[in-house]
């Protein structure tokens, strides 16, 4: 009788556990604003107004864990990270190379209408697409969640572009960040705000 009485206390932690495991192909760490207050999220160092949130796809649609969920993982936040990021490899990367007259490349473009676009960021492969182009060092603005724009980190004009990228997150349904990002091997981190003019 006791041991009946174990396995039904198991139960629940046995099929969350089983669910956990059975959707992590859908795992994705978000990148989302702070105002849309998800119950689980890790912060990005110095970003006021950014946060990585744990998340899946349901159906097309991006959704947070809820503290619940995210407890059953059992997981740590770098673990969830390392198997999310198997995820993030298989979505390519590609973008439109923005140059100036002289033929110099501003900054690249990327836009689809993949709500995981913004997600790209966080790719282990990421850095790699652009090397050729603007180093190792990159910086990037997200302003929503089909939108990308990648800067060199080296004499960067990324500040002249603050009326493009705050267009993009105050027309958007799913504005993601004013913010800007330097993306490096060391990973990624807050460097300033975009602003109107």
């Amino acid at each position: 009788m006791g041991r009946f009485f174990a396995l039904l206390l198991l139960l629940p932690f046995s099929a969350a556990h089983a669910v956990a495991q059975q959707d992590q192909k859908t795992w994705h760490v978000l990148i989302e604003p702070t105002f849309m207050h998800p119950a689980v999220s890790f912060p990005i160092p110095l970003a006021k107004r950014t946060v990585l949130v744990p998340g899946y796809l349901s159906g097309a649609d991006p959704q947070y864990f809820s503290k619940k969920d995210w407890d059953a993982t059992g997981l740590t936040w770098d673990a969830f990270r390392a198997r999310a990021a198997q995820n993030a490899i298989e979505k390519k990367v590609s973008g439109q190379l923005i140059r100036d007259q002289n033929k110099v490349v501003q900054y690249a473009a990327i836009s689809s209408e993949d709500p995981l676009t913004a997600t790209m960021v966080l790719a282990p492969d990421f850095l790699k697409k652009f090397k050729d182009i603007f180093g190792t060092t990159i910086f990037v603005a997200i302003p929503n969640r089909f939108t990308v724009y990648v800067f060199p980190a080296l004499a960067s004009e990324y500040k002249d572009y603050s009326p493009l990228i705050m267009r993009a997150y105050r027309d958007s349904t799913y504005p993601v960040s004013p913010e800007v990002f330097e993306i490096s091997p060391g990973g990624i981190r807050a460097i300033g705000v975009f602003e109107d003019d």
